[in-house]
């Protein structure tokens, strides 16, 4: 249980064969120089009762492992809980570079870290999963508007990504999204220009005026 557990957090993932149907993961890069992993993990009541489970057991166990002393772990309701990951974790396992005003955001996941080969014994299940009303999504939110990505769809600025297809069709873990902040420094420099030309348009007016 550890395994998965470690899994789960790790990447936040998911509990896919344990009976969970709600799973949100979110990277947030928009505020570039303090990025975020967040997590929401929802284990169905039944499924916890069946293994004599609860929420806080689980809390305690990721707690008590050394990987995550630094994480900070919420139990949110009876069957769900939120985990959030250190900046160090988040700088380790992707990269974000700046090109003039674009964003380039490489994220490549070890297999040391998660072999999804692994869940190769798991393709019906997950195929289930899938087709079923779960859900288990991981939002990628950039700066700027993002005009390309290797993985998910994409709209505005936040990529997502089904985990469920990435399991199922062995995809490899690298994901590389484009996103393009517009530059309105000149559009910026041109108002301020304006604003200056009438501003002098009226002084000189006024002046004239004050010597007629």
């Amino acid at each position: 249980m550890k395994k998965i557990l470690k899994i789960c957090i790790i990447l936040s993932f998911t509990f896919l064969l344990t009976g969970c149907v709600d799973c949100l993961v979110s990277l947030n890069y928009s505020k570039i120089k303090k990025p975020t992993l967040y997590g929401e993990l929802t284990i169905e009541p039944q499924i916890l009762e069946k293994y004599s489970m609860s929420i806080s057991q689980i809390k305690k166990q990721l707690l008590d492992h050394d990987f995550f002393k630094d994480w900070t772990i919420k139990k949110q309701t009876d069957s769900s809980l939120s985990i959030e990951s250190p900046t160090s974790f988040i700088k380790e396992i992707s990269t974000l570079t700046k090109q003039n005003n674009k964003y380039i955001l490489s994220i490549d996941i070890p297999k040391n870290m998660l072999d999804t080969s692994e869940l190769n014994h798991y393709k019906n299940t997950l195929q289930l999963l899938n087709s079923s009303n779960a859900t288990c999504s991981f939002k990628i939110t950039m700066p700027g508007t993002i005009i390309s990505s290797n993985v998910g769809k994409y709209q505005q600025n936040v990529v997502t990504i089904n985990l469920f297809e990435l399991f199922i069709e062995e995809k490899a873990l690298s994901f590389h999204i484009i996103s393009k902040k517009e530059n309105n420094h000149l559009l910026l420099y041109f108002i301020t220009l304006i604003i200056l030309l009438v501003l002098i348009i009226i002084l000189i007016f006024i002046k004239k005026r004050q010597k007629d």
